[in-house]
């Protein structure tokens, strides 16, 4: 159990180790006011099998008993996905029904379909799509961006 707190929390601290304006949030056990700190002043959090250790970036270190402290969290966190501006025009793409598709699509036309996965990673396209709706069924789980000609959606696949 604690190996896997350990890892959850190395594998936060690294995705969000970019943000300046992330805080670790400790909350001690005792219900006493939570202590902050700013991700960008820890230089390193160290775990054993009594507690854990912040050591800031001034070479102050802060140890921990995991007795004193009820949860470690990550405020202000931001997974990287952000939002996508919403289109103009007729066209508005959707995913409804585990579809794709284009509202206001003109019968007859030819476009260009896109899916990329989050990781920017083209996963299927199709150059001289009709706007027929195209099913997400062999899509593994997950946050997509479907594209048709220069309107753009995120999705997530559940």
């Amino acid at each position: 159990m604690k190996q896997l707190f350990i890892t959850m929390c190395l594998a936060v601290l690294t995705l969000a180790a970019k943000a300046d304006d992330v805080k670790l949030v400790v909350n001690f056990a005792n219900g006493s006011s939570q202590q902050e700190f700013a991700l960008s002043d820890i230089g390193k959090l160290a775990f054993d099998e009594s507690g854990f250790s912040i050591f800031e970036a001034n070479g102050t270190v802060l140890p921990f008993t995991y007795v004193q402290v009820s949860s470690i969290k990550f405020a202000n966190f931001s997974s990287g996905i952000g939002a996508i501006e919403a289109t103009t025009g007729g066209m508005k793409p959707y995913y409804r029904n585990n579809q794709l598709g284009v509202d206001g699509w003109q019968a007859g036309t030819k476009g260009k379909a896109t899916i990329y996965n989050v990781g920017g990673m083209m996963v299927a396209s199709i150059d001289n799509w009709d706007g027929t709706p195209i099913s997400t069924s062999n899509l593994a789980n997950g946050v997509y961006i479907f594209k048709v000609n220069n309107n753009t959606i995120k999705f997530v696949k559940q």
